[in-house]
């Protein structure tokens, strides 16, 4: 049975922890986050005044009864098993880094999601694609090389500083949650019963604008380079 991390508990990860725990059953998912609620979290978050100075991951935990890791998640932190998932909310690189490098040595999948003031986005990961087109190292060579706003080694939060240099919306917040979601359905429930070719068909990025969208699927990055 595939078990499902949630990395990051803030603006996308406390809309998706609910949803995730109603798709897959919560005894089967583990929320991983070190951040300290705040109260200027509380405007696109979803929590309580009464959660205030808890870690994020523990306060949802509690409410949704999932799991919690409350330390801010680094590569060989635990062992994965191959069906596992990383469902990825943080905005910061080196964490993105850190799964990708899991997925690489585990064998398990992950969803991203990322969003700005309006806009947002989801991509997914699959270890065969290390290296290729389809890696988000390649099409965002950026993961691989920033090293700014880690919260590992930095005294504030996944959502200290870089909430207050990039202002984000709850909406935005519950379009990347939305999009996750769709991508993790996508791979996670519907893929398996599909044909390899089938498959090439599925979106591997989605992106959602103030006045447009946007699907990239597999198909559409192959069939490029053949």
């Amino acid at each position: 049975m595939k078990h499902i991390y949630v990395i990051g508990a803030g603006g996308v990860g406390s809309w998706l922890t609910p949803a995730i725990c109603l798709l897959v059953g919560k005894d089967n998912v583990t929320v991983i986050d070190g951040d300290i609620l705040e109260a200027k979290n509380l405007n696109r978050q979803l929590f309580t005044e009464a959660e205030i100075g808890k870690t994020k991951a523990e306060a949802l935990a509690a409410k949704y009864g999932c799991q919690a890791i409350p330390s801010f998640y680094s590569h060989g932190q635990f062992s994965l098993d191959d069906t596992d998932w990383l469902l990825v909310g943080v905005d910061n690189n080196p964490a993105r880094a850190s799964v990708l490098q899991s997925c690489d040595t585990f064998g398990c999948k992950a969803v991203f999601g990322a969003n700005e003031v309006t806009s947002a986005e989801a991509y997914y990961y699959e270890p065969d694609w290390m290296g290729g087109l389809l890696d988000p190292r390649t099409y965002y060579p950026e993961i691989a090389t920033d090293t700014t706003q880690d919260p590992r080694s930095a005294a504030i939060g996944c959502t200290g500083e870089a909430q207050v240099s990039n202002r984000q919306l709850v909406t935005a917040n519950l379009m990347a949650t939305a999009l996750m979601g769709h991508l993790f359905v996508a791979w996670s429930i519907e893929a398996p019963k599909l044909e390899k070719k089938a498959k090439d068909y599925l979106p591997f990025q989605l992106k959602q604008h103030l006045s447009s969208n946007q699907s990239f699927r597999v198909i559409d990055v192959q069939g490029a380079t053949k």
